[in-house]
């Protein structure tokens, strides 16, 4: 259609809302303000002129679409231009290159800089580009100093208005350099979703983010594997539960990133609360110590584990093996762990089965990948938790175990959830699930024991 974006967005909100899909935050990526060149299909190109609404996209303004949607925004902005409106008409003095440009003074220029987005709803800030603007900019690679003024004025600038910063393309040293700011919370982990064959693989980075304090952002993506229409990547997304689960196992945002009419909502819903917050692990997915030890370049191996540490229950471990095949119990955990102690739940097939070697497999899924749980037997039992989500046992969800008769669960919902928690009884091999339902957000009480089995 000839609508503008103005017109068409607030029908996507409506669109999200009555599917009852709770997103929480928005991302708006480059094509909202003006540059000063052609943005070419992978993105690059002109630099920014002025960080604010086209008129061909928001002709009321930013104040305006934000008064229209109401939800938080995260957005995007790249390299300054050597022409741009802050060089020419504002009294910052700037260093100059030819294609890039970065203030003198960075912390007072961003100081400044955050306070222009009155009404916008802006919550955080991503730096794009963060490789082009050094490598265009000559006093950053002259100035001994300037690189780490720029980085260190973005973070104070955003944390004075009390917003964070998302980095997108930096190089090593620039996510280094987010281990002293707070405010810098997320890096993106991955290349453009246009390049988006390997681009759901974030093990490795994950590893060098955690290890600093933030956050690796799988970027968005598609929930639906159906043909999407006027986005650069045009689709289908041939694995989309795939990359759902990268997203969610990355411990950072989620972004669905459909268009109008093509969200899977239920795919979508299996990563959070009722709420929209993120079922999570307690740490971003990371190769397994099996590529390390057997000399495999950790980019490449596709083997992946996480954890939920659950009060009173222990380690639930995750799995995900994109090629999935046998593995060893001290490929996820440390040695000296005894087999019968675990159960292994495929989440795909919800199949549960009971160790007695320290040798199991997960079997491939309808995405050709396996996922799965290692959970540990306490009281008789080995939890499962919501079969639904793809993180079934997130400690946000399940606060507390206790085991004295079988085992007792303390389960924290929302108003107007509805939970199906599930648990197998190592005597019976029987998968006993119930139903638990909130009124009100709160915490309530179920228990799994022999009572449970003998009336199933």
């Amino acid at each position: 259609t000839n609508e503008t974006y103005e017109e068409t967005l607030p029908k996507v909100k409506a669109y999200h809302d009555s599917l009852g899909v709770p997103f929480k935050h928005w991302q708006f990526d480059s094509w909202f303000y003006p540059k000063d060149g052609k943005v070419d299909p992978g993105g690059g190109g002109g630099a920014v002129v002025n960080w604010t609404a086209l008129p061909s996209v928001f002709p009321h303004g930013m104040a305006y679409i934000q008064s229209k949607l109401q939800v938080p925004m995260v957005m995007h902005n790249r390299q300054w231009s050597p022409t741009s409106d802050y060089v020419k008409h504002e009294p910052f003095k700037w260093h100059l290159s030819e294609k890039a440009a970065i203030p003198e003074d960075p912390e007072a220029f961003f100081r400044w800089f955050f306070t222009q987005q009155e009404g916008w709803g802006l919550s955080m800030y991503e730096q794009d580009w963060m490789c082009t603007e050094y490598n265009n900019v000559e006093a950053l690679q002259t100035n001994i100093s300037l690189a780490d003024l720029w980085l260190r004025g973005m973070a104070i600038g955003a944390a004075s208005s009390g917003r964070t910063v998302q980095y997108c393309m930096p190089y090593p040293y620039d996510v280094l350099s987010a281990a002293a700011y707070p405010a810098v919370t997320n890096a993106r982990a991955t290349g453009d979703y246009i390049d988006r064959d390997t681009q759901w693989a974030i093990g490795a980075t994950s590893m060098f983010y955690w290890a600093i304090g933030i956050l690796p952002f799988k970027d968005g993506f598609y929930s639906s594997n159906l043909p999407q229409t006027g986005g650069q990547v045009v689709g289908p997304e041939e694995r989309p539960n795939r990359a759902t689960l990268m997203a969610t196992l990355s411990g950072a945002m989620v972004g669905p990133m459909d268009g109008i009419h093509l969200l899977n909502a239920s795919r979508i819903m299996s990563t959070c609360r009722g709420d929209g917050k993120v079922l999570k692990p307690d740490r971003p997915i990371m190769p397994l110590e099996s590529c390390f030890s057997r000399g495999v370049d950790p980019a490449s191996c596709h083997k992946y584990s996480t954890y939920s540490d659950l009060n009173g229950l222990g380690r639930v471990f995750y799995i995900f093996m994109d090629v999935p095949g046998p593995l060893q119990l001290d490929e996820v955990m440390p040695k000296g762990h005894r087999a019968e102690s675990f159960a292994v739940y495929d989440w795909y097939s919800s199949k549960v089965t009971w160790l007695n070697s320290t040798n199991f497999t997960l079997s491939a899924g309808y995405e050709g990948h396996g996922f799965g749980m290692l959970s540990p037997v306490v009281g008789g039992w080995v939890f499962i938790g919501e079969r639904a989500k793809l993180v079934p046992a997130a400690s946000l969800r399940f606060k507390q175990f206790t085991n004295k008769h079988g085992l007792t669960v303390q389960v924290a919902g929302v108003t107007n959830e509805q939970l199906e928690v599930c648990a197998a009884e190592m005597q019976s091999g029987l998968l006993v699930c119930k139903q638990v339902s909130f009124q009100v957000s709160g915490t309530t009480e179920i228990e799994f024991s022999s009572t449970t089995v003998a009336f199933i």
